[in-house]
């Protein structure tokens, strides 16, 4: 049996007008192919940071590189990493991005998320009364990624960025009562059998994986958002790799907007 990991981030994205998104996403990855694209990665940093000793441990973080870049922030780089401090050139900006793109494409890995239009759902639901939004999009994004290892004949982890213990505790309760209670769509044996554990991994620790999925959400969320991509080749790319469910319904499977 095949063998996945789903990489999760999530990130918030406001538009111009005041709409505001939330995006779970990441990057779904054989467990075969990852030493493949490990190495493609570290090639990455190396040609990123002209081969600086020890660059294949820099954590590549995209709210870092942009924080780095924003020419307002020139005086206050003490605030990030100083391996971010040559994002202050945007042409570093600009090649870091296109060495992703190159990776994205030649990569045999999927892109998957789900958006939630906050003010929609405000609007429709009430703010009060509406479950947490780690909970919404984990269980929705757990069912899809169920859909994909049951087309793949596969079984799976999930990989999320560590943050504060109670957000990890929302996300680890909601995949136990699914466990438990089955979902919508699935029931509790499917998900018992396809999602075998969920860990939560510290950014200090360098994963690959992880740091793929840093890339992801708020580049979905401006796609969603109608906001201006960072770099639009990047942008198409990581829509292109969504998954389609197999069914050619790239926007019910791979990117689910709930509003």
């Amino acid at each position: 049996m095949a063998e996945y990991t789903l990489y999760i981030d999530e990130s918030e994205t406001f538009n111009s007008s005041g709409k505001k998104y939330f995006v779970m996403s990441g990057v779904i990855i054989r467990e075969t192919n990852y030493p493949a694209i490990q190495s493609e990665m570290e090639a990455l940093k190396r040609k990123v940071w002209n081969n600086a000793a020890g660059c294949e441990n820099y954590i590549l973080h995209e709210k870092d590189v942009s924080f780095a870049n924003f020419p307002l922030n020139s005086s206050k780089l003490s605030a990030v990493a100083s391996c971010y401090h040559i994002f202050t050139d945007t042409k570093k900006v600009q090649l870091l991005y296109n060495e992703l793109s190159k990776l994205f494409k030649k990569s045999d890995l999927y892109t998957i998320g789900v958006c939630l239009d906050k003010s929609v759902l405000f609007a429709r639901y009430g703010e009060k009364n509406l479950n947490n939004q780690l909970t919404i999009a984990i269980q929705l994004l757990i069912e899809h990624y169920c859909q994909f290892l049951i087309m793949n004949h596969a079984a799976g982890d999930i990989c999320y960025e560590a943050m504060q213990p109670e957000q990890n505790t929302k996300i680890q309760q909601r995949l136990y009562e699914l466990k438990a209670l089955g979902s919508m769509y699935y029931s509790p044996k499917t998900i018992q059998d396809c999602i075998r554990e969920i860990h939560f991994v510290k950014k200090s620790e360098n994963m690959i994986g992880l740091q793929l999925a840093d890339f992801v959400p708020n580049t979905l969320g401006r796609y969603v958002a109608g906001m201006k991509p960072k770099n639009k080749n990047f942008a198409k790319i990581v829509r292109k790799k969504l998954y389609d469910g197999c069914q050619d319904k790239t926007y019910r499977f791979g990117f689910k907007v709930l509003s």
